[in-house]
């Protein structure tokens, strides 16, 4: 039936229920997942809202897309099920014949077909997508939710299409025949060109998102508490919470337990699948999520780059050449890739694992690609340069995002260029430039003018002896704030008789709050934007020390809670935990001001 033997569940088992009730059947590609049931409830649950559950999008124009979708992949099971399911929602077999020859000349309302087009395009040639896809569809009046649906279909087939691939189910019913893929290809002019691609792109998110409240959505606050901070990925998803809880759920299932894999080798298997795709937003999030699991930069970073050259066992490393191969080569997975898993005693259950997150990784960078997601953290030095176990063709049709990445520029790089050469004049306009930012992040650090002064004289310094090493891995400024940071930490640790920054046993210390009042529910229209950023900045500024660098770092500056505890050296706990104390310290603070004006506006 497949790669991988089955055992009975219990019954009832409710994904079981879920899909006979939807589908009329339960298929091979779940029943060979029957060694893990938590990866069967994780597929189920993202199956159900994504393409059962009816909204914007109705469940026969989902299943239509789903069709075409995985004739593009040449994913035989997804067409053959598929087929079958718009038979019992009553397509003819004939009708189903001519949406596989060319859905164009199917009799489709034109609407339709544009729909359809978006989505074989952001399917097989997705780096290509950008925002003008996005407003030929709004030109045939398909409103924000319905594209995000759109997309989520896409990324659903994409992680069922990597899914069969690795599992090796048989098809269900008799499989069915269709054009090849060429016969489908989207028309000539229509497909993007690299240069077309990357000089037309905007950034992203290419649709409107709406605000939801950690203290009243779940998922968000279990991420907070977690990763201190909500990926953009999903903030760029919440016109449609019932979805995200879904998407939770299956991260929760999939990711997060550590019974079979460790969570070392999931992130590892997670950042060479994205790798491998160019999924870049995962390679940047997942290598910042092995920092976290005290792996340092480097070694986690070379797992993107070119994980052969990691220092990673030689057993894990053919783990993540099947990860690869399942990524970018899914349709060459056979059963004798399964074999030499095995013969590295890897057991089954740890190859299905290995499978569900590369099918993960797939369905979430379609909707980073779909949606216009930029990341959430700057990629591994050198990753576009030097990726290197991209295979040619999708080397080809991601070559407009390293175009386009590559095409940003830093509007200090001539300048830079100069003072690297020797000009002295150059380096004393960054300077300039720069100042005023650089004093301000070391008087937020230290609140202490006179000694931010020295400190910003000793930035200065460094940044000029280490310029001819600047590389451009990021723009120059957030070079020179790295180097300014570093210098105003330096003078915390280096003073006496005051309060040390380390990690110690008081910062269990019982800090209650005796100002927590209701702010006014919109303080701007009580207080201009400048009088509440400097109400703000004095408020941190009368924090103590080990509060106020925290707060400095990971609300000003916007660095990871991982990033923040590995620069002061604590437990990323113990860091939440300050934080989490000088957020309210900082409110307390701040709450007269904002409680008396508020009062007298309301007067």
């Amino acid at each position: 039936m497949s790669f991988f033997r089955e055992v009975q569940l219990v019954e009832p088992f409710g994904p079981f229920v879920a899909y006979k009730d939807s589908f009329g059947f339960v298929s091979n590609l779940v029943l060979a997942q029957t060694l893990l049931p938590r990866l069967i409830e994780a597929n189920e649950k993202l199956v159900s809202v994504t393409l059962v559950k009816e909204q914007a999008l109705s469940r026969i124009q989902k299943e239509r897309i789903v069709l075409c979708v995985g004739a593009m992949l040449q994913n035989t099971y997804s067409v053959t099920a598929h087929a079958k399911i718009l038979g019992s929602l009553g397509l003819s077999e004939s009708h189903v014949n001519e949406l596989l020859k060319d859905f164009r000349c199917a009799g489709l309302p034109a609407r339709d077909v544009a729909l359809l087009e978006f989505c074989v395009k952001l399917s097989v040639d997705g780096p290509s997508i950008g925002s003008e896809d996005i407003e030929a569809l709004r030109s045939h009046e398909f409103d924000d939710v319905t594209i995000l649906e759109a997309v989520l279909v896409c990324a659903l087939e994409r992680f069922l299409a990597v899914s069969s691939a690795g599992l090796g189910p048989e098809p269900d019913f008799e499989p069915y025949r269709f054009a090849p893929p060429a016969t489908n290809a989207l028309p000539s002019g229509q497909r993007s060109t690299v240069h077309e691609s990357s000089t037309r792109r905007k950034s992203g998110p290419y649709i409107r998102s709406v605000y939801l409240s950690p203290t009243g959505f779940a998922p968000f606050a279990g991420i907070l508490r977690t990763d201190g901070f909500i990926p953009n990925v999903f903030r760029a998803q919440t016109l449609r919470p019932d979805v995200l809880e879904a998407e939770f759920a299956a991260v929760n299932m999939i990711l997060m337990p550590a019974d079979v894999l460790s969570l070392f080798q999931k992130e590892a298997i997670f950042i060479a699948a994205s790798a491998a795709i160019l999924n870049s937003y995962c390679v940047a999030a997942h290598c910042n999520l092995l920092r976290g699991l005290g792996l340092s930069p480097q070694d986690g970073d070379q797992i993107a780059l070119d994980y052969r050259q990691s220092n990673l066992p030689e057993s894990d490393k053919k783990l993540l050449d099947f990860a690869v191969k399942l990524a970018s080569r899914s349709s060459e997975i056979r059963l004798a890739d399964i074999d030499r898993l095995r013969a590295s005693d890897f057991s089954d259950e740890q190859i299905l694992e290995c499978i569900a997150l590369t099918a993960l990784s797939s369905f979430i960078n379609t909707i980073r690609i779909g949606l216009g997601v930029e990341p959430d953290f700057e990629l591994p030095p050198g990753f576009r340069q030097n990726k290197v176990h991209l295979p040619e063709v999708e080397a080809r049709l991601n070559e407009g995002v390293t175009s386009s990445a590559a095409a940003i520029e830093d509007p200090d790089t001539g300048l830079v260029a100069n003072a690297q050469a020797g000009d002295l004049e150059a380096f004393e306009k960054l300077i300039r430039r720069h100042s005023q930012t650089l004093y301000r992040t070391l008087m937020a650090i230290l609140s202490n003018a006179d000694e931010s002064q020295d400190a910003l004289q000793d930035a200065l310094l460094s940044a000029f002896k280490h310029i001819g090493g600047f590389q451009g891995r990021s723009k120059f400024s957030t070079w020179l704030i790295s180097i300014a940071r570093n210098t105003a930490l330096q003078r915390l640790r280096d003073r006496k008789h005051v309060e040390s920054l380390d990690e110690r046993v008081d910062d269990d210390e019982d800090f209650r709050p005796r100002q927590i009042r209701d702010w006014h529910d919109d303080p701007e229209q009580v207080y201009s934007k400048s009088e509440i950023r400097e109400l703000v900045e004095k408020g941190i500024l009368g924090l103590p020390a080990k509060y106020r660098i925290v707060l400095m770092l990971r609300d000003i500056e916007q660095l990871s809670t991982e990033e923040v505890a590995r620069q002061l050296g604590l437990s990323v706990p113990a860091l939440k935990a300050r934080l989490l104390r000088g957020r309210l310290m900082l409110r307390e603070s701040l709450a007269p001001h904002f409680t008396a004006a508020a009062g007298k506006a309301a007067i």
